[in-house]
This record gives C-alpha cells, sequence and structure tokens, in this order.
C-alpha cells in the first residue's frame, strides 16, 4: 500500500470516527501541501525516518511565488518551527495507525526531528498586546447597550472560549447564578468538513449552515467557572432583553435554550461573533484585540487579584499549570513585581525604620550642613585634581 492510498483511509476513519471537523481539516491540509505531493507515491514498508526529515526541511525556507493561506486566511511568508511541526504530528498520527493496523512495525516519524529549525526565544516585542483593565473597562462600556455585551462582559471577566460562549445554555448557569459548567460548544465548519450526520442539530434536526454542536473536545474543557459580579448583572439584564425577543417572536421563536443567539433564537455564527466584535474595537479607539485575546485579559485580572496559577489553569480550561505558565508569562512577569514587593512588607515591618546617609546628614530645616575641610586636606584635594 502507499502512503497516499492509506492517508485517504485514514482521513476516511477519523470521519467515521466523528473526530473534531477542525483537526480534520488541519490534516487535510498538511496532507496536500507535503505528504501527499512528495510521499503520496511510496510505498509504507518503504518509508524511512530520512524521507520524513527531507520534507520538513523543505518546509523551513520562505516561501516563494504563490504563498499559501493560513488558517486565519493570512498569507504566509514562511512556517514557524512550531508550524513545521504541526506536519510531522500529522505525519506521526498517521504512521502511528498504520502501526497499529500492522502494516509498518515501526514509526519513523517518532521522536524529534533534526530538520525541524530550533524556535527562538521569546522577545519582549513579539509578546501579544493585552488591553489594560481601563481599555477593557472603556469597551465594555462602549458595548453596554449592545444586545451582546453580556457576552463581552463574559468573555472579559471568565475568559471562555468563541466556541463556548456560543455554546452555553441557560441550563448551565447554576441557580444562583455564582457560576456556570461549560458542556457544550458551538464551532464554525463548512460543508465539506462534516457529514450531513454531524451537521443535524441536536435540538431542532435542521442543518445550521456553518454551525456544529458539540462537546468541549478535552476533559479539563468541561469544567466549572466562577461569575463575577459584573458578570451576573450582564446575564440578569440579557434575561430580561431575550424574554421581550421571544414575546416580539412569538410562535416563531426557534429556541435552543441557548444564552447567546440571533433574535429569533437561531444559534449565532461563531464567526459572526468575531466579526461585530471587531467592529466595536475600532470606534472605541483602542489598539486592535482579537476576540479570543480577551481571555489574556481575563488571566490578567484573575493573576492581579491574587487567583493561585492552578485556580486560573482551571478555570481557562488549560490541561495543566504548566500550559498556562507558558501561554502567560509575560503576564505573570506583569504582576510579580507587585506580589514580591507584598511578600517583603512580611519581613521588613519587623525591622526598624533606618534612614538613609543622605537623610542622616539634612538638616531639620532641609538644609544640607556645611562640612568644614581642613586647609591640609584641601591642599591634599586639590593636588590630587
Amino acid at each position: 500500500m502507499t502512503l497516499g492510498k492509506w492517508l485517504d483511509q485514514w482521513i476516511e476513519a477519523l470521519i467515521a470516527a466523528k473526530k473534531s471537523p477542525n483537526t480534520i481539516k488541519n490534516y487535510r491540509g498538511h496532507i496536500r501541501d507535503a505528504w501527499r505531493p512528495q510521499l503520496g507515491h511510496k510505498l509504507l514498508r518503504d518509508l524511512r525516518r530520512s524521507h520524513i526529515e527531507d520534507v520538513l526541511a523543505d518546509l523551513a525556507p520562505p516561501i516563494e511565488g504563490e504563498r499559501p493561506a493560513g488558517n486565519v486566511g493570512r498569507r504566509i511568508e514562511q512556517r514557524t518551527p512550531s508550524t513545521i511541526d504541526g506536519y510531522r504530528r500529522t505525519i506521526r498520527a498517521a504512521l502511528s495507525a498504520a502501526q497499529r493496523a500492522g502494516l509498518i512495525p515501526l514509526n519513523p516519524a517518532v521522536g524529534r526531528m533534526d530538520s525541524i529549525p530550533v524556535a527562538d526565544a521569546i522577545d519582549e516585542d513579539d509578546e501579544p498586546e493585552v488591553w489594560q483593565p481601563e481599555e477593557t473597562a472603556q469597551f465594555l462600556e462602549h458595548v453596554f447597550d449592545d444586545r451582546l455585551s453580556a457576552l463581552y462582559e463574559l468573555a472579559a471577566y471568565a475568559g471562555l472560549r468563541r466556541a463556548e460562549l456560543c455554546g452555553l445554555r441557560w441550563s448551565d448557569l447554576d441557580a444562583d447564578g455564582a457560576g456556570l459548567r461549560v458542556r457544550q460548544t458551538i464551532v464554525s465548519v463548512t460543508r465539506t468538513q462534516v457529514t450531513l450526520e454531524q451537521a443535524k442539530c441536536p435540538v431542532c434536526g435542521e442543518v445550521h449552515v456553518g454551525r456544529l454542536f458539540k462537546a468541549p473536545k478535552s476533559r479539563k474543557g468541561r469544567r466549572w467557572v466562577p461569575l463575577a459580579k459584573p458578570a451576573q448583572d450582564a446575564f440578569a439584564r440579557h434575561r430580561e432583553a431575550q424574554q421581550e425577543e421571544r414575546e416580539f417572536y412569538g410562535i416563531d421563536y426557534r429556541d435552543h435554550g441557548l444564552v447567546f443567539c440571533r433574535p429569533d433564537g437561531i444559534p449565532l455564527r461563531p464567526d459572526r461573533v468575531t466579526v461585530e466584535f471587531e467592529q466595536h474595537v475600532a470606534p472605541c479607539g483602542l489598539p486592535p484585540c482579537p476576540l479570543h485575546d480577551t481571555r489574556h485579559g481575563a488571566c490578567s485580572l484573575m493573576l492581579a487579584g491574587g487567583v493561585p496559577i492552578e485556580i486560573v489553569q482551571m478555570i481557562l480550561g488549560h490541561s495543566t499549570p504548566e500550559v498556562t505558565r507558558r501561554v502567560y508569562a509575560h503576564l505573570m512577569r506583569s504582576e510579580t513585581p507587585a506580589q514580591i514587593e507584598q511578600a517583603a512588607k512580611l519581613l521588613t515591618h519587623h525591622r526598624p525604620a533606618r534612614k538613609s546617609r543622605r537623610e542622616q546628614f539634612t538638616r531639620s530645616d532641609g538644609a544640607q550642613p556645611r562640612i568644614e575641610i581642613s586647609p591640609d586636606r584641601r591642599s591634599r584635594w586639590s593636588g590630587l585634581t
């Protein structure tokens, strides 16, 4: 069997197993751009580690001619080391499946590849721009009267992802409004990414183009998130506004139990939520900030408030605290000096206050005392100069 034929079978098996459409989309892109053109003709049994290394090495130089579009539509000039490693992870996953099927004895794509460039150390200038608290407050005041203002409040205070915001149901909120549970998401998809059965809405059975209901992709994603008082107040206002929309549409209201939806109850398209968010940012006079980066601001608020990193990790839905530390290291650096100073006060408040050397020689009227210099010392100094 050739690698190209096996990759086709592998993708079909993933679709049948109902794997994440976005994951399958990334796999298809890597296969289309690299693995099929260069190694699709190779027999699986003849595939060697050197073949994998050669393909990855070809992905490293700057791209000449027509540049491919990235996941967000930007034309890329050169692939980053992490992007190249993504190609390796794709072929590693495909060959691991072939190994389990008994088609190859060993997986040649396992382990680090020397052809993947080493990522440069992160420069401070490359760190993401995060809105300061006063900027976030300015944005929230600007969108206060928008029908999705509660969505922006929740993103700013709780750090939920876009898919989690779109999939949130009223039944996911605690009875006392103190928190919520993330149990459902709605992600953006195209018709080619999902089967008809996958695309059907679990509530009404219809197909909502561009939207897919699914559970969080990991156990850590299914979590409880506490709600700050401003977010709770925003929910109360939003519930009243949604009830007015229900009464306006009457029997035409398509209830899906969602907190955030269209005025007629139909689920929101996640990509449209991003567009509307960006349309609000420019009139505020704020620096550009993607909707997803409001998670950085929420993390910054929690760290500034003294929330332990392990708790922040659980609230944001990261797999481990190490992920939170790696992603938000720049935020922790900004808060650390103040925290260190606060910790130092636990020791210094037991020590007597001492005057500086300058203060010791300052008179009570604030003037510096005149120091008399003996003639012999003055003569020695003048000789040195």
